[in-house]
Formats: C-alpha cells, structure tokens, sequence
C-alpha cells in the first residue's frame, strides 16, 4: 500500500528543509547572527503558494516542483547575500 503525499506537505516538507539548512548554515559556516525575518524568508513564498494555490489550479505553473525550486532558490540568495 503506498500513501501518495498531498502537494501541500511537498512544498512544506522543501521549506522546512531550506529553513534548517539556512539556520545550520547561519550557525555553523557563516558564523552570522541573522534576524528572523531573514531566517524565515522561505516561510514567505511558502505563505504565497498557499494563499495562491486555489486560485492558480487552472495555471501550468501550479506544480509543487516550480514552487519548490522558487523556495530553494530564495534559500540560496539568502545564504549568499550573507555569504559575501
């Protein structure tokens, strides 16, 4: 029996990873005190994929992967704007 996954908890399970990996990274690597409205900054696109998702059912761009890959990316420009 195999369990399919709602796209929700797809999406939620990538920003709940890209948000550790910015903390561990802060921490660990960087050495970065950052605010929390930094460390949180994929909880906003996250925030928008589920307020727009009812909405954009009818739209080619309404994948779990297209917002998973937006919420990766926010992650990656997080880390190197603090990388710099």
């Amino acid at each position: 029996m195999i369990m399919k996954i709602a796209d929700e908890v797809k999406v939620a399970l990538v920003t709940a990873a890209c948000i550790l990996s910015i903390a561990i990274i802060f921490k660990n690597v960087l050495h970065v005190q950052a605010d929390f409205i930094i460390l949180n900054s994929p909880v906003y696109l996250f925030v928008v994929y589920i307020i727009t998702r009812d909405k954009a059912k009818k739209s080619k761009c309404d994948r779990p992967l297209y917002w998973s890959l937006a919420i990766i990316f926010v992650t990656l420009v997080t880390i190197a704007l603090y990388a710099i």
